[in-house]
């Protein structure tokens, strides 16, 4: 028989992999303001019951990423381009923070790896490879900078981002690398206040670009 607490692990991973299946749905255009989730179907597409379900949808609820009606259901709510720039906004402010103190703790090593991360992620034609690149640069820089804390609160917002980013936002492998390179100038000088403000920057522009694509699909146009 399995253990409660094994139970209980598997349910909140079955919750947290229905959350960011939606998530990333509704921050990519594929539910568009004002669907509304059909928890039935959701579940059968997924493998999973219904409770994960319901609760990945609590969740959201809290986000803000999903607004649920009593006696009605789950919708997505009518997202402005300021809500989405938002969330790259306060993802960049926490990162920034990690990344000045990067500037101080990352050893000779970790630069040059860094500096090979982005050499190989300039030059990756995979998407999944491009992402896992793009993640590990981050990974670094926020393991070298974070207190626990800080590390716990990065992780939290990062699920608030498209899962997909290079499938979604298109040419932005590019200047990417070239965001990254100005972050690594100023790490390896030590600059902590100009590594801070290149990835504030750095992150803020993801949220531009994640803007203008939603606004190319239409994704605002029922927002009047």
């Amino acid at each position: 028989m399995t253990p409660p607490e094994s139970r209980s692990v598997r349910r909140r991973n079955l919750r947290e992999d229905v959350a960011d299946r939606l998530r990333n749905d509704i921050l990519t255009g594929r539910l568009t303001p004002g669907k509304r989730i059909d928890q039935d179907q959701l579940a059968a597409e997924l493998g999973v019951s219904q409770l994960p379900v319901r609760e990945a949808l609590i969740q959201l609820d809290q986000e803000g990423l999903v607004e649920t009606i009593a006696r009605r259901g789950s919708y997505v709510p009518q997202l402005t381009p300021e809500d989405i720039a938002d969330q790259y906004r306060i993802f960049g402010l926490v990162s920034g923070l990690a990344c000045a103190r990067a500037a101080e703790n990352l050893s000779d090593e970790q630069l040059t790896q860094l500096r090979e991360v982005n050499d190989q992620l300039a030059t990756a034609t995979d998407t999944a490879e491009q992402e896992r690149l793009n993640f590990e640069f981050h990974r670094i820089i926020n393991l070298a900078g974070s207190s626990r804390r800080l590390l716990s609160t990065l992780r939290l917002l990062a699920r608030s981002l498209p899962a997909n980013y290079y499938d979604f936002a298109h040419g932005w492998q590019t200047a990417a690398c070239a965001e990254h390179e100005i972050i690594l100038r100023a790490l390896e000088a030590r600059d902590g206040d100009g590594a801070q403000r290149a990835m504030v920057s750095h992150l803020s522009d993801g949220g531009r670009h994640a803007v203008s694509q939603l606004t190319e699909l239409g994704y605002f146009s029922n927002n009047q």
